[in-house]
C-alpha cells in the first residue's frame, strides 16, 4: 500500500471504527491515562511516570483487543509479560533514535564548521567565532543540512513505528527487525498519525502559546487518553495487519 488518499481513508475509519471497542475493553486504563495525562501538565511533572505505566498498561490491553492477543485485565489494567516487551521495544526505539540524534548532532557539527570556515572572522579555536561567521550562502548550506538531517529522523522513526504491533503479535521484541513492514507506507503511516493526534498537537501548540491552567491539562488529558491512544492503537493494528498481507 504506496498510495495515501484511499489508503489514509481507511486507517482513519479502522481508527474510528476501534474506539468504542477500546473503550468497552479498557475503559479504566484510559480513564487512568486522562486523568494522569491532566495531572502531569497541570500538576507536576513528576506524573509523567505515572503517565507512563498507565499508557503501558493501556497500550497491552489495547493491543490485546485490536490484534487478538488474549483477554485484556478488568477494565484493561494488567501488567504481564506483553507489556515486559512492550516497554522492551520502547526501550530499544528510544536507544535507536538516540545513536541517530547523536550522528545527526555530528553530522551539523561539521556542516557548522565547513560553513564557518569560509566566513570572515573565524577562529578554529574560538567556537564562539563560529556563529557570526556563518554568512550567506553558509547559512543556506546549514539550514538545508538540518532539514536533511532533520527529515531523516522523523523517516527513521517512522520505518520503526510498527516495532511495537510486531512485537506483540510475534510475541518477542521487535525493533530493527520491523523495518520492512513499512517499505512504501512511510507517507501514508506519517500522514495518517498526524491526522490522529490532531486534536492533541493542536492544544500542545495553544500550550506552548501560553493556555494554561486546569481547563486546558483537562482538555489534554482527554484528547491524548480518551481519543489519540485508542484512534493511534487502531491505526497501526490496521496498518500492521495490512503490511502483513
Amino acid at each position: 500500500m504506496t498510495g495515501t488518499g484511499l489508503h489514509i481513508g481507511g486507517g482513519l475509519v479502522a481508527a474510528w471504527r476501534f474506539l468504542p471497542r477500546a473503550w468497552r475493553a479498557a475503559w479504566a486504563a484510559l480513564t487512568l491515562t486522562m486523568v494522569a495525562v491532566a495531572l502531569a501538565f497541570a500538576a507536576a511533572p513528576a506524573w509523567w511516570f505515572v503517565v507512563v505505566l498507565v499508557v503501558l498498561m493501556a497500550r497491552g490491553a489495547l493491543w490485546r483487543v485490536a490484534l487478538g492477543g488474549g483477554r485484556p485485565g478488568p477494565g484493561g489494567l494488567q501488567l504481564g509479560a506483553m507489556e515486559g516487551r512492550i516497554a522492551s521495544a520502547w526501550a530499544l526505539s528510544t536507544l535507536f533514535m538516540a545513536i541517530l540524534t547523536s550522528l545527526m548532532i555530528v553530522v551539523l557539527l561539521c556542516c557548522a564548521y565547513a560553513a564557518a570556515s569560509v566566513g570572515r572572522g573565524f577562529d578554529p579555536a574560538e567556537v564562539a567565532t563560529w556563529a557570526s561567521a556563518v554568512e550567506g550562502g553558509g547559512r543556506v548550506f546549514l539550514g538545508a543540512a538540518a532539514f536533511v538531517c532533520v527529515a531523516g529522523m522523523v523517516f527513521a522513526a517512522t520505518r520503526v513505528s510498527l516495532a511495537e504491533a510486531a512485537t506483540v503479535t510475534r510475541a518477542k521484541v521487535q525493533v530493527l527487525s520491523a523495518w520492512t513492514l513499512s517499505r512504501g507506507r512511510v507517507v501514508f503511516l506519517l500522514i495518517a498519525n498526524v491526522i490522529v493526534a490532531g486534536p492533541a498537537l493542536a492544544l500542545l501548540a495553544l500550550r506552548m502559546r501560553g493556555h494554561v491552567g486546569w481547563t486546558w491539562a483537562v482538555a489534554e488529558g482527554v484528547a491524548v487518553g480518551g481519543l489519540w491512544l485508542p484512534l493511534s492503537i487502531g491505526l497501526m493494528a490496521y496498518a500492521y495487519e495490512t503490511a502483513e498481507t
